[in-house]
């Protein structure tokens, strides 16, 4: 397989995280990738946070729904959807950021954000180290927002724990067969009908693999998960912030 995809395809998610740190040289070959990563306009809507202080990566880890690796992980990186560099691009030209009147904004920064995650991770891998990314950092946002004095405009999206590795995962997580997210031309929904089916058994077999019978499998677990109101207070944190579009019914 060619190199640049072997590489993609050996991701992890690690959270056995040795004590040795990482210093700024290695994070900063890591952050030049991340930064050369494609955002809508070349708006650049997004920034980031390295946490190493104990004491705030605790607090992070207990906002974001008691993850414990967080605290574990030498390096905390919180990824920003941030509209404050271009409020004063705008502020240059006497311009008004008419976007944040609509839900295109958090569209937009959610997706540059999980564009420059995604290569982040691979960075971070490349130079050997291990990765966990970390969506709970939304669980807490405005807790978040606080203890990372983030401006008007800027919000907490996601998170990537950073570090070198005590013991490297031997197994990969299953995923769906491709022909359940690639269709020629048009949706096909038999495919993936028949794909919830077989992700459920691989479930089965990776966590009797780890040891975990019994386990939830996969349409138990995500169904579980989307069931839950864990992330009620992102909709309020982000009208504090100044995106003030229209909300619907309960949110």
């Amino acid at each position: 397989m060619n190199p640049v995809l072997e590489h993609l395809c050996a991701h992890r998610s690690e959270r056995d995280f040795s004590d040795r740190p990482v210093d700024d040289e290695t994070l900063a070959a890591v952050f030049e990738a991340t930064r050369r990563a494609p955002t809508w306009n070349n708006a650049q809507n997004v920034s980031w946070v390295t946490v190493r202080d104990p004491r705030i990566k605790a607090a992070l880890a207990r906002c974001s729904g008691n993850q414990t690796w967080i605290e574990r992980a030498p390096v905390f990186v919180v990824l920003l959807m941030d509209f404050y560099k271009t409020e004063l691009a705008a502020g240059r030209h006497g311009r008004r950021q008419v976007v944040l009147d609509n839900v295109n904004s958090v569209l937009i920064g959610a997706l540059d954000t999980g564009i420059l995650m995604g290569t982040m991770m691979a960075a971070a891998r490349a130079v050997g180290l291990g990765v966990c990314p970390i969506g709970g950092v939304r669980r807490g946002m405005g807790e978040a927002i606080e203890l990372l004095r983030l401006p008007r405009l800027v919000v907490p999206l996601a998170g990537v724990c950073l570090g070198f590795l005590s013991t490297a995962s031997q197994v990969r997580k299953p995923r769906m067969a491709l022909d359940a997210s690639w269709h020629p031309e048009a949706y096909d929904r038999k495919r993936v009908e028949g794909a919830v089916d077989a992700m459920d058994a691989d479930m089965d077999d990776y966590s009797r693999g780890l040891g975990r019978e019994g386990a939830q499998n996969w349409s138990d677990a995500v169904s579980s998960r989307y069931a839950a109101d864990a992330y009620g207070g992102v909709g309020p944190a982000l009208r504090r912030q100044g995106f003030c579009f229209e909300w619907g019914e309960g949110v």
